[in-house]
């Protein structure tokens, strides 16, 4: 079940610094039931996601993604603070934030992507302040799975540039945007 070029399974982290370079796996970097404070996380050239987290409770002082050509941060199952994402070239998704969790998020730059951030399956994202640019759809939230309900996102600065579409919602789901 482990997916990525770096794995981590149940494992603490304490101000911890990991890079990836060049993954050719479902994942570069990999999170599975860990939690505590990582300093840093680097991925360049994912040939899939950059970095995927699951069932994990985290503080994430920084992250650079480029390359990625699926989602460059995917986040499920979990409780997770992200204080400065900076995130490029991404296939699919800049941001993509599901199945029950939860996401703070202080500062993202999101830049060259399909989508720049999603929440969905029933899960709670707050971004203090997001900048998207040349994405097809800047922000989305969703029900994409059944058995969840549907989706919460707040941000309370957002500039989106160069954009197809601004926001894109589902019935069970709320974007704020104050």
């Amino acid at each position: 079940g482990l997916t990525g070029c770096l794995s981590f399974y149940k494992t603490k982290f304490n101000k911890t610094a990991l890079e990836s370079l060049i993954s050719n796996c479902e994942d570069g970097i990999n999170f599975m039931n860990t939690s505590g404070l990582i300093n840093k996380i680097k991925s360049i050239n994912a040939m899939y996601d950059g970095i995927d987290i699951d069932f994990s409770s985290l503080i994430i002082e920084k992250v650079e993604i480029s390359n990625s050509m699926n989602d460059c941060l995917d986040l499920s199952y979990g409780n997770y603070l992200l204080k400065d994402l900076d995130l490029s070239s991404c296939g699919d998704k800049g941001i993509s934030v599901g199945e029950k969790s939860r996401a703070n998020i202080k500062r993202a730059k999101v830049k060259n992507s399909g989508l720049g951030i999603a929440s969905k399956d029933s899960s709670i994202v707050n971004v203090d302040n997001l900048e998207i640019k040349n994405t097809k759809i800047c922000v989305s939230a969703y029900k994409k799975k059944q058995e969840f309900s549907g989706a919460i996102l707040k941000i309370k600065k957002l500039n989106c540039s160069d954009f197809n579409i601004k926001t894109k919602i589902d019935k069970n789901s709320f974007i704020d945007l104050s």
